[in-house]
């Protein structure tokens, strides 16, 4: 899914603050919830894309695409007149 022109002014202005990607505790800074309440996002499938870099270990290391966490933030948005 491509981002809109929103989603896009949106990840201009944090991409140079975050980076392309972010780990755990910067993810729930950005969207001002707790690791366990991101844990538990996780668990039930929702929340922004993520990837596991070690795959094969249950503890692996979770990152966040900076274009997944917009995307997530932008959803919802609803447009007023």
């Amino acid at each position: 899914m491509k981002l809109t022109d929103e989603q896009k002014e949106l990840y201009s202005l944090m991409l140079p603050v975050y980076g392309a990607s972010v780990n755990q505790k910067t993810y729930c800074e950005i969207l001002n919830i707790s690791l366990a309440t991101a844990y538990r996002m996780r668990e039930q499938g929702i929340g922004a894309s993520y990837k596991k870099l070690d795959s094969k270990s249950k503890n692996g290391t979770v990152v966040y695409p900076l274009q997944e966490i917009v995307k997530y933030l932008t959803q919802f948005n609803i447009k007023t007149a």
